[in-house]
């Protein structure tokens, strides 16, 4: 099979752990072209400004790159993931041209990123998306009519495992998440509910630092840790928190939440001890009697940190569980392979329409 594979390409990235699990795969040949290679990210006001302004030009700049690795490579099918910067137009062109187009699709909604994205999402002969609740949603509330199947998220074995359990951890509880106001407001009660200044508490993440004033004094906070970082810096808790985004509201429409992320896979690989947001799908991954503990709010979440704080054999005997539950099981590799079922199954369809 030759599959040119479009997405990101930085270390830590989905995409680049699920292109590097399909290299691996046998009988797979794969090219690439490195979405963000063509699409730079800014976080300061004047270089975010210039870039809206260059943005077309950035897209047409990938579009040719992607024009021209077709006419080289000529593969057997596409897979896209996420394709924010992939413009309608080209996917109409390579649909027109008779490539099959795959869309590996990571997030909570596909009308989460403007139109452009949202229209692109239905142009595609397959969706596999890493949420359990889009196929049984895909027409019915998105409104496409192409197929969508769902392959979970997954730890990367390169970034996120670790052989050994954390050794010496020097906080009590730690959390790693990007800011948004349902965790904001998540903490701000665990807080209150916890009510003890001296459980050492660690937050890490992209903005958090601005709000760093609302939390308690005695608190951690930095900002995002990549890479290994990421996991080293989880395994620095006896408890990790696994929160969940569970409020997604697009013009003014309610639409379903995460049931899982991609650290409830990682914090298992990593080793850690955690606390995850209970919700049905999870309950079907861990067992939160002997593996996973579960919560469903923070004055839950604060009292299962109270019982399991003073119990370290009983945490290291869950994380062990949790662990070799995970692993392999729950990598990106593992993934990898059925994502290629699903390619197969999608080509053999198409060779067998064309006969």
């Amino acid at each position: 099979m030759k599959l040119l594979f479009i997405g990101e390409t930085w270390q830590g990235s989905s995409a680049r752990s699920m292109s590097e699990a399909m290299h691996q795969l046998p009988g797979v040949v794969i090219d690439e072209v490195g979405e963000d290679h063509y699409l730079p990210k800014h976080r300061g006001l004047a270089l975010r400004a210039c870039n809206r302004l260059l943005r077309p030009m950035h897209m047409a700049e990938l579009d040719r790159e992607i024009r021209a690795r077709l006419e080289r490579f000529k593969p057997d099918v596409i897979v896209i993931y996420k394709g924010f910067g992939v413009s309608s137009k080209l996917l109409q062109d390579m649909a027109g041209d008779g490539y099959p187009l795959v869309n590996i699709f990571p997030d909570l909604s596909p009308h989460l990123h403007g139109d452009r994205l949202k229209e692109c999402m239905g142009r595609y002969d397959l969706v596999i998306s890493t949420k359990p609740f889009h196929p049984a949603n895909w027409q019915a509330l998105y409104g496409y009519t192409n197929k969508c199947v769902c392959v979970p998220h997954g730890y990367d074995p390169q970034v996120h495992y670790w052989a050994d359990p954390p050794a010496n951890p020097d906080l009590d509880v730690v959390i790693a998440a990007t800011w948004r106001l349902e965790y904001h407001q998540l903490m701000l009660d665990f807080a209150a509910c916890l009510n003890d200044d001296s459980v050492r508490v660690g937050v890490a993440g992209h903005g958090w630092l601005e709000h760093r004033q609302e939390f308690p004094a005695s608190w951690s906070l930095q900002g995002a840790p990549h890479g290994r970082a990421y996991g080293a810096w989880l395994r620095r808790g006896k408890v990790a928190i696994a929160p969940v985004h569970t409020r997604v509201v697009v013009a003014g429409q309610l639409q379903p939440g995460d049931e899982d992320t991609t650290r409830s896979y990682e914090l298992a690989a990593a080793g850690c001890f955690f606390l995850h947001r209970r919700t049905p799908y999870i309950q079907t991954v861990y067992d939160e009697a002997t593996e996973v503990p579960m919560w469903v709010d923070a004055a839950e979440l604060a009292g299962q940190v109270k019982k399991y704080l003073p119990l370290a054999g009983e945490r290291r005997a869950m994380a062990t569980r949790a662990h070799q539950r995970a692993v392999p099981a729950y990598s990106i590799p593992a993934r990898a392979q059925h994502v290629y079922e699903h390619l197969q199954k999608l080509l053999a369809g198409k060779a067998g329409a064309s006969i």
